[in-house]
């Protein structure tokens, strides 16, 4: 589109410089030949736009289905997202109840454990405290019985 611009410019030019005529008359068919220069870039502006505008509309069309598309994908990402998660609590919330329902058990023969030795402690802190007390009277009568001997004796 240049070149021809630049081609009609250029014969305007040297119709301008080898043409023998008035200043009226050259003034008159140079505004002719600017006419006819305008009137032709306009066309070839229209020829061209007539063989770009499909292309352009297609181009158009064509993003505007990579938008609806990109939608779509999105909102399917999200919804698998979505059924991801729920998936993944379900499955963490089973598995919890699973470990659950395993080890409640041994916790309660630990628990049961430790109350038998809890009470097995208890029982011999207090038969120890029985036969400390019975040392402790069997020990206080022989010193008391040493101490009788020692002042009669």
């Amino acid at each position: 589109m240049r070149g021809l611009m630049f081609v009609g410019l250029f014969g305007f030019l040297a119709g301008v410089l080898f043409a023998p005529k008035k200043g009226s008359e050259l003034r008159n068919q140079m505004r002719e030949q600017w006419d006819l220069l305008q009137y032709s870039v306009e066309e070839k502006g229209k020829e061209v736009w007539e063989v770009v505008k499909p292309a352009a509309e297609q181009v158009k069309a064509e993003g505007s289905n990579l938008k609806t598309e990109g939608k779509a994908l999105l909102k399917d990402a999200g919804e698998f997202f979505d059924k991801s998660l729920t998936s993944g609590k379900q499955t963490l919330e089973e598995s919890q109840s699973r470990v659950s329902e395993k080890v409640a058990p041994v916790v309660t023969l630990i628990k049961d454990d430790v109350k038998e030795l809890s009470d097995g402690a208890t029982d011999a802190v207090g038969k120890v405290g029985e036969k400390f007390d019975e040392l402790k009277k069997k020990g206080t009568s022989a010193f008391d019985s040493l101490q009788k001997k020692e002042a009669n004796g």
